[in-house]
């Protein structure tokens, strides 16, 4: 659904702010009897019991209760984020909820503000525009709805300012303006006003109110509003203990207390109050609560008798008819397999290779901006390039020091692994929660995403790699031909991609503090049986599959094939006697005299491969966990 834009109008605050459009379909969320448990066996904890309500379209939600009630729990699950150990029916305008067609009309807004910092707003805006309307939407309509959509949410000015130097309200307004562009009809905010100053947190909760006027379904969770930002609020669910303590209008809470014997003091907050109710403060009346508004089955009014909570489309109060929701859902059955597989198709509104090149140029940028890191990893190969240069100075052609240039051969693969694989141990984790509220909320896929993080690094993986080694064959006089330093440049790019594979992958399982520790920790094994300390052959049997499995033996390998290999001429001595003036017995005291380069660059190919496959099966794994 496209934005178009609309006139002006006043808001509460007195300043012209533009209406967003209406959407075209109002959607109604209702849900029955949801529970939800962590854990299994003796470990298992109910957190929700049997809870019931129903967000009307048009209204303004929030979802109250103190620390550990269960609110971000039950936003999590009607967001569809949560789907394990949930049991209940959470029903879209009466109909049994359709996860996947659920999600693309909703949006998902996490408490903190998760975006790369080195992009401005206005290229954030148009890479989602690209990726949320797809290629059937003109450029010009995206350009259209983008500055609607900024517009709406006060924006206009900062389109050339990078996220890094935005206060903490316009990257609030911002995360909810990327989701905006698509026009979703379900709204979901995780604490929205956290951090936020007192006017940022007003003005954030008008902006979302007027979001509902314009027919959506706007539900936010939020921790002790004051007085003036409870008023902005169309309808309140308070959760205390897993269960619903009152859901109804703002204005009836205080009536709806006082029918329980718990009176508010006169010109106190009754969010406060309704707090110190759900933490025990006045007793223990939370079952009454309970019980009086039957767990969210009722909507209370201020009058003699409640209403029945209705998910249904229509906003009139009344019973729920049980007959007619049946109804409903054997219709959507019917109409299920129908449209599963269109629904299939339209998970992701753009092309797979248009969200690759989007996803490419938004990475590419962030890398070339990243001024720091960029520099201090070119600064780093070439510092070290031209240090190793003068210890090794001119010893790649004298037999009388060939041992040296062995170690400076093992040296060198061992810097590409960890400038490769550091890097990006450090980076990607930060890197992963934006992919986390992207991908969730069906920007595009994990394949688009993680293709386009492995092609974005590579030019780098080639480029600084190839900077080092021409400083270091140079200055330690390595033998003069354009194969041999072709071949261990080869080996050298390649090891530098397998390192950075690593670096993905360590940094998709761990945190930082973490991966920084176990990445190290797991290249030890494959340095040990590289075949540079050990002799490949005196390996015992038991132990020699780890070599068969070290990326850093064929790293190794390699370097001295490329060097010594290949019928060499006899090294210069600068000594009486050199024992192994003749490289090929110099590769025979390494049990290298009959390895094959060709070998050793395909198995590490075969290594780049593995990791990055790991490496997404770990990410995709972990993204389910955040559902589940």
């Amino acid at each position: 659904m496209e934005a178009e834009p609309s006139s002006s109008a006043s808001s509460s605050d007195g300043t012209k702010t533009q209406k967003y459009n209406k959407v075209t379909t109002t959607l109604d969320l209702g849900f029955r009897d949801l529970c939800f448990t962590t854990g299994k066996g003796e470990k298992a904890k109910r957190i929700l019991h049997k809870m019931s309500g129903a967000f009307k379209s048009g209204q303004l939600t929030a979802i109250l209760g103190p620390s550990g009630a269960g609110k971000t729990s039950l936003m999590n699950i009607l967001a569809g984020l949560k789907t394990c150990g949930v049991e209940g029916r959470v029903q879209v305008n009466g109909a049994e909820r359709d996860l996947k067609n659920f999600r693309k009309r909703s949006a998902y807004i996490t408490q903190k503000d998760h975006l790369l910092s080195n992009l401005t707003v206005d290229e954030y805006m148009l890479a989602a525009a690209h990726l949320k309307l797809g290629n059937g939407v003109s450029n010009k309509k995206k350009k259209s709805i983008i500055e609607n959509v900024m517009t709406t949410l006060g924006l206009n000015e900062t389109g050339q300012t990078r996220i890094s130097c935005l206060s903490g309200g316009e990257c609030k307004r911002l995360s909810i303006a990327l989701e905006l562009v698509n026009n979703p009809t379900i709204l979901f905010l995780d604490e929205p006003t956290s951090g936020l100053d007192s006017s940022s947190s007003f003005q954030c909760v008008s902006l979302l109110r007027d979001l509902a006027r314009s027919g959506r379904t706007v539900v936010t969770t939020i921790h002790q509003p004051s007085s003036r930002l409870l008023e902005h609020f169309d309808h309140l669910y308070i959760v205390a203990g897993g269960s619903c303590m009152y859901q109804g209008p703002v204005q009836s809470l205080v009536p709806y207390l006082h029918t329980m014997n718990l009176n508010c003091p006169s010109y106190h907050n009754p969010a406060d109050f309704a707090m110190d109710i759900a933490s025990g403060e006045y007793g223990d009346v939370l079952s009454r609560l309970v019980t009086g508004i039957e767990n969210g089955r009722l909507i209370y009014q201020e009058s003699p008798t409640p209403t029945l909570a209705s998910p249904s489309l229509s906003h009139d109060t009344g019973f729920y008819d049980e007959d007619e929701d049946v109804n409903m859902l054997d219709g959507n059955k019917k109409n299920k397999k129908k449209d599963q597989t269109q629904n299939e198709r339209l998970i992701y509104a753009a092309p797979f290779h248009t969200q690759v090149a989007v996803l490419l140029a938004r990475t590419w940028r962030t890398i070339w901006r990243e001024k720091m890191l960029t520099m201090l990893r070119f600064a780093a190969h070439i510092v070290v390039s031209i240090l190793m240069g003068m210890l090794y100075w001119r010893v790649g052609d004298d037999a009388a020091v060939i041992y040296n240039n062995a170690g400076l051969l093992f040296f060198n693969q061992l810097f590409i692994l960890f400038a490769a694989m550091m890097p990006t141990i450090v980076t990607f984790p930060l890197e992963r929660k934006v992919l986390v509220r992207e991908h969730l909320n069906h920007w595009y896929s994990l394949k688009a995403y993680y293709l386009a993080k492995t092609l974005a690094d590579i030019p780098f993986q080639i480029v600084f790699p190839t900077l080092y080694l021409m400083t270091v064959y140079l200055m330690t006089n390595q033998p003069m031909s354009i194969e041999r330093f072709g071949m261990l440049l080869a080996i050298t790019i390649c090891m530098s991609l397998v390192a950075q594979g690593i670096g993905l992958l360590v940094g998709a399982a761990f945190s930082i503090q973490v991966a920084v520790f176990v990445a190290p920790a797991c290249a030890i094994p494959f340095l040990l049986f590289s075949g540079f300390f050990v002799n490949l052959n005196s390996i015992p049997p038991y132990m020699s599959w780890i070599a068969d499995v070290s990326f850093f033996r064929y790293a190794f390998q390699g370097s001295m094939v490329a060097t010594y290999g290949f019928d060499r001429p006899p090294l210069a001595c600068s000594q009486a006697y050199c024992h192994f003036r003749y490289a090929q017995k110099f590769l025979e005291q390494f049990d290298l005299g009959q390895s094959s380069y060709y070998m050793s660059v395909v198995g590490l190919l075969i290594f780049f491969i593995l990791i990055r496959v790991a490496g997404y099966v770990v990410l995709r794994f972990k993204l389910r966990h955040v559902r589940n």
